[in-house]
């Protein structure tokens, strides 16, 4: 910090391609403010859809990973990751895949009500013997009266 030269501090403060940018920078603020505000939506709907039919809406799950890789390019943009400006200065993201390769999951999200457990996973209810003696309540004196607390 003791090397700031300040003839270069000047010619930073006047070069129109940084201001440029941060006007790029303001632009993309607005878009991923309401990008955002789109992607709660997407959120809420789709938990809704998969709370009453138990699927995922797959056109919903796209749009939302489409949505994501956007919000990524923005940001990317916005903190000084990269230079590439994100659409329409740059392909719009496509169909939602991850740079990773991992296809969005799709189906049933929530088990039916009609599935019945496996024979080989125990159950709790199978753990749990009545006991005939046992009043179910919580405390009982006489009974835990020696008990450590």
């Amino acid at each position: 910090m003791n090397n700031i030269n300040q003839d270069q501090i000047k010619a930073n403060l006047l070069s129109t391609s940084f201001w440029i940018r941060v006007l790029f920078m303001l632009i993309f603020a607005l878009v991923l403010w309401a990008l955002w505000l789109a992607v709660i939506v997407i959120c809420v709907v789709q938990t809704v859809i998969v709370l009453i039919t138990g699927e995922i809406n797959e056109q919903l799950q796209k749009l939302g990973a489409i949505a994501a890789q956007y919000l990524s390019q923005i940001v990317s943009f916005m903190v000084f990751a990269t230079e590439d400006k994100p659409f329409p200065f740059s392909p719009f993201p496509e169909n939602g895949s991850s740079k990773s390769g991992g296809e969005p999951k799709t189906g049933t999200v929530m088990p039916s009500a009609t599935d019945t457990p496996k024979k080989d996973i125990p159950v709790l209810s199978d753990a749990v013997k009545e006991d005939d003696n046992d009043d179910d309540s919580f405390y009982d004196p006489a009974r835990d009266s020696g008990a450590a607390r």
